[in-house]
């Protein structure tokens, strides 16, 4: 920079102005003085236009100074750049590269060589910036021993001529080192529950039962010892289990063998021993990392135990699950879920009641056991449903003509009528939200009540503030039943009513052939006390000849595959295609040797109804589950949209035959 002194006026324009006008009014008092003051503002102007081309001139030397010293510094950069790196032009050739870049890649000659070959012929166009892209990242690459993440940077992105690309190469193979331990100590939460324990230990002779529940604790206690894990026994029947990630990719290599070790535990116990598992990799913190094993073991438990539940951060893994729920012999849980819902009824201004889209027998029967509880209460109620469908329409139409309910039933657009901040919703014969008849209706209602029997999935209703979840109960048609009886004393239902829920018992048992307890054939005593006529039952499961032909096609057209497998479809749309199907897959179980069924068919309303059904091992709800659907081990279904039936028929071989390679090795 220049030394010289200079004078630095920030107004000197304004000031030059007044000199000028000084002079002006000097001169014409005295024009000698005047011209003075005139002359001196002339060497003003003079000496400020010089000053400013000098100055003007000493910053141009400054810049040309800075650039010469920048593009040394640059260069002087890229020489010594602490990491490999090189320019490429658009084809991938190299135009330069620093030492890094030869050390990294044992060669001295890199000028001119593609760089798509030196890297394993890795594609060039996966390197170069694209759709004015100015960067692009590949997180991981090996070269040699070490792992990289190759940046790719446009240098000339305003030059459409000489395209070139700055390519940086990061070692990361020390943070991935890191990271690898990191994971190998992260931990690992279980909460462990031996299912049905006071049932389990009672059915053991007296001098057995001690025993017993030693080899539990000791099965538990030395599968989690053989992971190097920590056990803490929190009661008879619960545990508490840490041990670290690797450990559950074990567990889960090995699909929780310690369902199957306590299965085996036989110890003049009727009841076999199972058990479930929730357990979550780490999230966030400790304490959220156990609130999440806890649901896990929450949804293990509702899905009917003796399987494992993961929740290996954003996903849900399932194991096991191959016994079937076992009835509970009391009936505490269903007399306390009933005087809470006669609680929360009455506190209610009115009811509204659904069950799952396009229902069945079963929830049209459970919807109708609620109405009843709300009349025994005196409380308004009503049940939503857009329209009616072939399973249903002969219930249907009798209770729209029964006197007392021809009002019963409002759609969709009606329910904005009804809803207010007392009011009540009751969700029956389904546990997602999705799958109800109208979904929304549960995002709009604060107070929900949730009574289902069908097995836990990744999707659950949890804003339930009451939830009736037994998923070794028949149908939901039962547990409406059993309520009904604690809801009031000495509760009676009219003939309509009581034939609703047994029609719902008896479809979802197949006519009580299917998961039937104790409890099921109770129910429907009382059922049949109050009036429901077996006959007229029967009325609601004929179907008409059309449905007649298309069941007698399927079942001829019906094919086995891996010996043990019957899969079933039908080649034109039908309306209803839910029961029907269901039908179908019933009567391929009675073909010999055949241990599941699956039956597909097209609705007119675009998507795909499938139907599973199972009579031994093979659990058809972990096969439906993969597919979207749900159910139980030996009774599930889904439904498949934007897919053709040849498409699901494909789908559901492929998914059956992985199952069984999983399962039986098949």
């Amino acid at each position: 920079m220049n030394d010289k002194i200079r004078f630095n006026f920030p107004e000197v324009q304004l000031y030059l102005a007044f000199i000028f006008v000084l002079s002006i009014v000097i001169s014409y008092f005295d024009r000698q003085i005047g011209l003075f003051v005139f002359l001196i503002f002339v060497y003003l102007v003079y000496y400020n236009a010089r000053a400013i081309k000098y100055k003007n001139n000493d910053l141009l030397v400054d810049f040309k100074n800075l650039s010469i010293d920048m593009d040394e510094i640059s260069k002087q950069t890229m020489l010594d750049f602490p990491v490999p790196f090189c320019v490429i032009n658009e084809y991938g050739n190299i135009k330069w590269n620093n030492e890094k870049m030869t050390d990294m890649l044992s060669d001295e000659e890199l000028i001119e060589k593609k760089l798509g070959s030196l890297l394993n012929n890795l594609d060039i166009n996966k390197l170069i910036p694209k759709n004015n892209e100015e960067m692009i990242s590949i997180d991981d690459y090996v070269i040699g021993d070490k792992h990289y993440k190759i940046q790719t940077v446009d240098i000339a992105k305003n030059n459409q001529k000489a395209k070139k690309y700055a390519v940086y190469f990061f070692d990361i193979s020390s943070e991935l080192l890191l990271i690898d331990k990191y994971n190998e100590i992260k931990p690992v939460i279980l909460s462990v529950q031996v299912d049905n324990f006071n049932d389990v230990v009672e059915s053991a002779a007296d001098d057995f039962r001690p025993l017993l529940e030693a080899d539990i604790e000791r099965h538990i206690r030395f599968w989690v010892e053989k992971k190097d894990g920590i056990l803490t026994k929190l009661s008879k029947d619960k545990f508490f289990c840490v041990f670290n990630e690797p450990m559950l990719k074990q567990a889960e290599e090995e699909k929780f063998s310690i369902l199957d070790d306590l299965r085996d535990i036989e110890l003049s116990n009727t009841i076999p021993v199972t058990l479930s598992i929730g357990a979550s990799t780490y999230e966030q913190n400790l304490a959220y990392t156990n609130k999440n094993a806890m649901s896990a073991l929450d949804m293990a438990l509702g899905r009917g135990g003796d399987q494992a539940v993961c929740k290996i951060y954003d996903k849900t893994v399932f194991y096991g699950g191959k016994s079937k729920a076992v009835e509970k012999k009391t009936r505490v849980r269903a007399r306390i879920v009933g005087h809470a819902m006669r609680d929360l009824i009455k506190k209610s201004s009115n009811v509204l009641v659904m069950g799952h889209s396009y229902p069945d027998l079963d929830a049209i029967g459970a919807c109708m056991g609620i109405v009843a509880i709300c009349n025994m209460l005196e409380s308004p109620v009503k049940i939503v449903l857009s329209s009616s469908n072939k399973s249903i329409d002969d219930l249907y139409y009798k209770i729209k003509n029964t006197e007392g309910y021809k009002d019963i039933f409002i759609t969709h657009d009606e329910t904005s009528k009804y809803i207010n901040e007392q009011t009540l919703l009751i969700v029956v014969d389904t546990n997602k939200a999705s799958l109800t008849e109208m979904p929304q209706l549960t995002e709009i209602v604060d107070k929900i009540v949730l009574i289902d029997h069908h097995r836990r999935g990744i999707e659950f209703l949890d804003k339930a503030v009451l939830t009736f979840h037994e998923t070794y109960a028949s149908s939901a048609s039962e547990m409406v039943t059993e309520l009904v009886q604690y809801v009031k004393d000495g509760a009676k239902l009219d003939v309509l009513t009581a034939e609703a829920l047994l029609s719902g018992i008896t479809l979802d048992t197949k006519n009580f052939a299917f998961n039937t307890g104790v409890r099921t054939f109770e129910a429907a005593a009382f059922l049949r006390k109050n009036g429901a006529d077996p006959l007229e039952i029967k009325k609601f499961f004929k179907g008409d000849f059309e449905n007649f032909i298309v069941k007698a096609d399927c079942i001829k057209n019906a094919r086995i595959i891996e010996d043990i497998i019957a899969i079933s479809s039908y080649d034109k749309k039908i309306k209803g295609p839910s029961l029907i199907a269901a039908q179908i897959a019933d009567e391929l179980l009675g073909i010999k040797g055949i241990q599941a069924s699956f039956v597909i068919i097209e609705g007119i309303n675009g998507s795909v109804q499938v139907s599973a059904r199972s009579i031994e091992n093979i659990n058809v709800q972990v096969i439906m589950e993969k597919l979207g659907g749900g159910g139980h081990i030996d009774t599930a279904a889904t439904q498949i949209r934007n897919k053709s039936v040849d498409e699901v028929i494909k789908l559901v071989e492929e998914t059956v035959k992985i199952y069984l390679k999983e399962e039986y090795n098949k």
